[in-house]
């Protein structure tokens, strides 16, 4: 990938000194979370960023505090680091309005040290007397130039964008888009069930940090990977908690992302607890992900924890299935993120669903179809709409338009959920959503009709 090529600038400092702030700024967009708590950022966040048409990866990183006893802030700390060995610049961000801290006089020895070229960047500075007042003591860690910022504001960084770009390594690379074929593949769930684990096993390296504390993963994580020539896209999710249980502004926005995550997503890998049973939060998760178009596989997560007894898989998958509802369609995997139990496998369950998601059936067959219906006198209740034809709209996921004309405005849901599963045995699609929706229109030979929504 041209990625590959592209200079890359990593952004290091304490917590909440504004690294996720400044991050966004230079994005353009809202991808980090940003609030007032301490230690929002805990894994890192890389993406393409472009300035004067010139392009390069910016690097957002969680907040170093050198020898921390805390285990995660260490963890925190370490991706840090290794986030900058193979960086072109290190932008070293702390706050004016804290003043200088001795750990920053660590860290910048432990970069120099790297031989990591490095600006200062010296942010909060809301007006040019405190830039001019203020800043000067920072002087004493050695590094310069020393760029003033507001991030928030975005004062001062056009500027430091320049002196940027000024300083990386020639490169005309730009980046590209994802590779052609790539599978989006979210992974959901509610806090503390092992997502972050199971897309550690999935890449064979921990990418993402994993912790027992609840929560620790908040925002989503994008990570390409290849795989038997085939590229997929992983995004490890926020855990979603139900609306009641949501603590404040920071696990509200995690939540936001996780969603919007979904909705972008092909597949969705929604992991429960095997030790905990599916839960009614789980079933809820599962229909967010079916209503938002992906195809979905309940991962059962844990499952070496389970004595193993005969028929018990089993049970697991009669529970989904009559519980889950409208989402009963899904694959069910057992595995062990933290033994490998299965986890290879999900690579094929993907390909399956995601294949059944884009499948198009002819025309032909669906006529076939439709004739059997007629045959068994199929036409809903009485007063029904008279079902005419029927024909795919669109695939990921599957959609089908029905033809009818008389009768009530609309035929029943569940008449509609029996064509659904008829669709789905028919032509396997499993795995998927399949979407129907009724069409008024005149009564015309069907054979040949395609059409889009």
């Amino acid at each position: 990938m041209a990625e590959d090529l592209l200079p890359e600038v990593v952004i290091v400092g304490r917590p909440n000194v504004g690294k996720s702030t400044l991050f966004n700024r230079i994005l353009g967009r809202r991808q980090a979370i940003v609030g007032a708590e301490v230690g929002l950022t805990r894994d890192r966040h890389c993406a393409a960023a472009e300035w004067s048409g010139r392009h390069f990866l910016l690097n957002d990183t969680g907040g170093v505090e050198w020898e921390s006893a805390d285990e995660l802030l260490r963890k925190i700390q370490d991706h840090a680091l290794y986030a900058v060995e193979d960086a072109a610049m290190v932008l070293f961000l702390v706050d004016v309005r804290a003043g200088m801290v001795p750990v920053e006089a660590r860290i910048v020895t432990e970069l120099r040290r790297r031989g990591i070229a490095m600006l200062l960047v010296v942010n909060k500075c809301d007006t040019e007397q405190i830039a001019a007042s203020r800043t000067a003591e920072f002087h004493e860690l050695g590094v310069q130039p020393v760029f003033p910022i507001a991030a928030e504001h975005g004062d001062g960084v056009a500027d430091l964008l320049d002196a940027i770009i000024a300083r990386l390594p020639a490169s005309d690379a730009e980046p590209d888009p994802l590779p052609e074929g790539t599978v989006r593949v979210a992974v959901v769930g509610r806090p503390n069930v092992g997502k972050s684990s199971l897309v550690n096993a999935m890449l064979g390296q921990e990418r993402v940090i994993v912790s027992e504390v609840s929560g620790t993963t908040r925002d989503a994580i994008d990570t390409l990977m290849l795989r038997d020539e085939r590229h997929y896209l992983l995004i490890d999710t926020a855990g979603i908690r139900r609306g009641g249980r949501r603590e404040g502004f920071v696990e509200m926005v995690s939540v936001t992302i996780a969603r919007r995550r979904m909705q972008r997503a092909d597949v969705a890998l929604l992991v429960v607890d095997a030790t905990v049973g599916l839960t009614r939060q789980d079933v809820t998760i599962a229909a967010e992900a079916g209503e938002s178009g992906c195809a979905v596989v309940v991962v059962v997560n844990k499952w070496d924890l389970i004595t193993a007894q005969k028929g018990q898989a089993d049970g697991w998958q009669r529970e989904l299935r009559s519980r889950m509802g409208r989402i009963g369609f899904a694959d069910v995997a057992f595995t062990s993120a933290k033994t490998g139990r299965a986890v290879d496998s999900l690579f094929r369950r993907v390909d399956r669903v995601q294949g059944n998601r884009m499948r198009r059936v002819s025309t032909a067959a669906l006529n076939a179809l439709f004739d059997r219906l007629e045959q068994r006198g199929v036409q809903g209740p009485p007063g029904s709409p008279h079902l005419k034809y029927l024909t795919q709209a669109r695939v990921g996921p599957p959609g089908f338009v029905v033809f009818v004309s008389g009768g009530r405005r609309t035929l029943p849901a569940n008449f509609t959920r029996y064509l659904e599963n008829r669709l789905r045995d028919e032509f396997d699609f499993s795995g998927t959503p399949v979407r129907v929706w009724i069409r008024r229109g005149k009564d015309r030979h069907r054979k040949g009709v395609e059409g889009e929504l």
